[in-house]
């Protein structure tokens, strides 16, 4: 079992990563003594896992959360609201929140807004959440077709990373926690890129020693930048990497791309921009694409679909005014924000495809 401490401005909180961690989850909802626990937790885990969530939740009252996106929206939040009302939670409870990034986002955000804001734990049961979501204090549903665009930062109280709950993960579920795995290397650790090259067939097949070590560095290198710009004021946008044009793939009906699927894409799509730019190398795009391919096929757009995908950048909170923001490779394991793409330039990175 290993632990890392995010020491924040106004929270510090650990996040445990082990296998099996019921025992160490119940223990620690005992010594916060909160007024009430309530959990809220994805049903189809639930199902698959039942005897041993059965005695995570037993003597507590329990909501129930289907995952996917078209579940993460303003009416699904009003039912977790409805039912913290209902069992009357207070200031000093704390929500437990079972499931992947759907559930853990819209947990979070009801937990933010309730009485303006409750604690919350994360016990996230995907790979993506595990890497990403879980860790940070954002919270977000969609809205009108736009990912992300109602949210709030709030940082639970703990995360337990509980490995053994990753054996339900479908391979596209998998694909999709080692496309955001793959951005932490790319970002801000070379090293951390090689490593993953040298073991990523071990990776897809879930290794054990394998997944806990590249489970810990990713989380100790969000870790770094979530201490250091909580609030995605400056340094914590070099986390968007592949996001910008990825979120706008994840949103085409007929790819039926995973998070991390689109984002892997993105990465593609971004750093061909940045080779346009001059840059990186083309030995640098070539590795990049070969690595991320591992994780998403690349299909050929229509004209409608690449109009799609640009229209939505518009929405991406990254951006200032008119101009469009992106997170762009500029050298093996560096990033810059770039502030002035052109729609046009997007345009072309989608030649990758053909």
């Amino acid at each position: 079992m290993k632990k890392i401490k995010l020491d924040l401005t106004d929270k510090q909180y650990e996040i445990t990563i082990g296998a099996k961690l019921v025992r160490q989850i119940n223990r620690f909802l005992k010594e916060k003594k909160y007024s009430q626990v309530v959990y809220l937790v994805d049903v189809e885990f639930y199902k698959f896992y039942k005897d041993r969530m059965d005695n995570l939740i037993k003597g507590y009252n329990v909501m129930f959360n289907f995952g996917g996106e078209d579940y993460k929206n303003l009416k699904y939040l009003s039912f977790v609201l409805e039912d913290m009302i209902k069992y009357k939670m207070d200031r000093k409870s704390a929500l437990v929140i079972v499931g992947g990034g759907v559930t853990g986002d819209l947990g979070a955000l009801a937990a933010s807004l309730y009485m303006r804001g409750i604690s919350v734990i994360h016990v996230p049961t995907t790979l993506l959440s595990q890497v990403d979501s879980s860790v940070g204090g954002k919270t977000a549903i969609n809205f009108e077709g736009i990912k992300n665009i109602i949210g709030t930062f709030h940082q639970p109280d703990a995360v337990f990373i509980d490995t053994t709950f990753l054996r339900s993960l479908s391979q596209k579920d998998i694909l999709s926690g080692i496309g955001e795995i793959i951005k932490y290397g790319f970002i801000m650790d070379e090293a951390f890129t090689d490593y993953i090259k040298l073991h990523i067939d071990e990776l897809i097949e879930m290794e054990p020693a394998v997944l806990e070590h590249v489970i810990h560095e990713s989380i100790r290198l969000k870790a770094l930048v979530v201490t250091a710009d909580e609030k995605e004021s400056d340094y914590r946008k070099i986390l968007n990497f592949g996001h910008t044009i990825g979120h706008g793939l994840e949103l085409l009906d007929n790819f039926g791309l995973s998070h991390g699927q689109a984002v892997a894409a993105g990465m593609i799509f971004e750093s061909v921009i940045a080779y346009d730019r001059n840059l990186i190398s083309k030995e640098y795009l070539d590795e990049i694409t070969a690595l991320c391919s591992k994780v998403v096929t690349l299909k050929e757009f229509t004209d409608n679909e690449k109009n799609y995908i640009i229209k939505n950048l518009s929405y991406d909170k990254k951006n200032e005014g008119d101009s469009i923001n992106m997170v762009l490779p500029v050298a093996r394991g560096q990033v810059k924000v770039i502030n002035d793409i052109k729609k046009e330039e997007i345009h072309n990175s989608f030649r990758s495809v053909i």
